[in-house]
């Protein structure tokens, strides 16, 4: 079916632009026939393979460069190419649910070249670094390859930071916007360094995903060796009192609980456990703290 559907498209586009050629008088309605055969096909593939193909058929004999060119004329700039890279592979490998991990991923992605790329220069230590993150985080073989990818084609972009992160807030949940922030510390300290750039591209992400200062507090005092941690994990100051604490807490333990991420996949919902295991010790260590004064 997918063969067939393929030929008639194709081999209609192909021929109406033949008539054109061929004819030197070519009428108004036979113009519109030969437009709409064009618009008609880089959109009615994507959606066939996308909505109306059953599960259990086979998948789509294309390349992966084939799907990537047609996902990259659905999207505009260089998100459409990277989303390309990311989704021709996947189609590829017969896995091409688009869902809000791949949505996630694609700008993760963006927004990591940028930030690697952001002192001028990209160094392969700094795009080691992020491959072996994801692969310690636990993503298998296939997410391995589209994601290498995806941030191949990624680093040769130009992104614009301010509308990447904008785009990415319309479509996506406060939680995921956290993660995404999340994602980006892991990088940028993964050497224990924070530098002016770094620290000057993540207060735009910040601004342009619509963070809370108090969730940035938090999330920037995970990864900072500092004397004040838990309170600043806890989005507090020291001098905060018992009820303070308390309600902050509360807070914290609803925003970054792991649940709220579990739907972006298992990958994501570990680290989302592992920091709201640092929001909690962090608790148990201000609260002994008071305690004790």
């Amino acid at each position: 079916m997918a063969k067939l559907l393929t030929l008639i498209i194709l081999g209609g586009c192909l021929w109406a632009t033949v008539e054109m050629i061929q004819s030197p008088h070519t009428s108004m309605k036979k113009a519109l026939w030969i437009g709409s055969f064009w618009l008609f096909a880089p959109i009615a593939l994507p959606v066939y393979f996308f909505f109306l193909r059953k599960p259990n058929q086979s998948s789509p004999k294309f390349g992966s460069s084939a799907w990537g060119s047609i996902i990259g004329l659905m999207f505009a700039g260089p998100i459409g190419a990277i989303a390309g890279a990311y989704l021709g592979h996947s189609f590829e490998k017969g896995k091409e649910k688009i869902d809000a991990r791949s949505i996630f991923q694609i700008n993760l992605i963006s927004i990591l070249s940028y930030v690697v790329k952001v002192d001028g220069e990209v160094a392969k230590a700094e795009i080691d670094t992020v491959l072996h993150l994801f692969k310690q985080l636990g993503f298998g073989a296939h997410d391995m390859s589209m994601m290498a990818r995806a941030f191949e084609t990624a680093l040769k972009q130009d992104i614009d930071l301010k509308e990447t992160c904008e785009n990415f807030r319309k479509c996506s949940r406060y939680e995921e916007c956290l993660m995404l922030l999340r994602m980006v510390y892991m990088i940028v300290m993964a050497d224990q360094k924070y530098h002016a750039k770094e620290k000057e591209a993540i207060i735009h992400i910040v601004d342009y995903l619509g963070i809370h200062y108090d969730d940035h507090m938090s999330i920037q005092a995970e990864y900072r060796q500092t004397a004040d941690k838990y309170y600043e994990i806890l989005g507090l100051k020291r001098g905060a009192t018992l009820a303070q604490v308390k309600k902050s807490y509360r807070n914290l333990a609803l925003t970054h609980h792991p649940d709220r991420v579990s739907h972006l996949g298992e990958e994501y919902r570990t680290i989302a456990e592992e920091d709201f295991k640092k929001i909690s010790e962090a608790y148990q260590a201000v609260i002994k703290e008071l305690a004790e004064s």
